[in-house]
């Protein structure tokens, strides 16, 4: 294993659905890795200002509550809705897939790379530069 190691123990316990599960160094040291894969991976995604569709829609939402039950916030949401959608359509049938699958599914990477067969690391560049692709477009819009 590559980069910072966990300290060395006897033996090695997980938290798993509130219980501690006692497990083999190998997992361990697996389970270990990808906390701080993923943890790099918010740092990393926090510093470049990495926008998902979730964060799209939360702000959206925010705006729209700002004028609750009023004619104008239907309409507001209409308009966005249909803004939305018209960028996700002009993104490739492979695009729309795997935002689909991410985003409305709310599917993991690695469970996203299993179903469509890549590796992770695809996935999430696929993921970049597809989310990269659909603000250009809305932008655009």
């Amino acid at each position: 294993m590559r980069g910072k190691k966990p300290k060395e123990r006897e033996r090695y316990v997980l938290y798993s659905n509130g219980l501690l599960v006692e497990v083999t160094k190998e997992v361990y040291l697996e389970w270990y890795q990808s906390r701080r894969r993923e943890k790099y991976q918010i740092e990393k995604q926090k510093k470049h200002g990495v926008c998902s569709l979730e964060a799209i829609g939360q702000l959206v939402q925010e705006r729209i509550n700002i004028w609750d039950n009023s004619p104008e916030e239907a309409c507001i949401e209409k308009e966005k809705k249909e803004w939305l959608r018209q960028g996700v359509l002009a993104l490739s049938e492979e695009e729309r897939l795997l935002i689909f699958l991410l985003f409305y599914e709310e599917k993991t990477v690695k469970e996203t790379a299993a179903q469509l067969g890549y590796s992770r690391k695809t996935i999430t560049n696929r993921k970049k530069a597809v989310l990269q692709k659909l603000r250009e477009i809305l932008e655009k819009v």
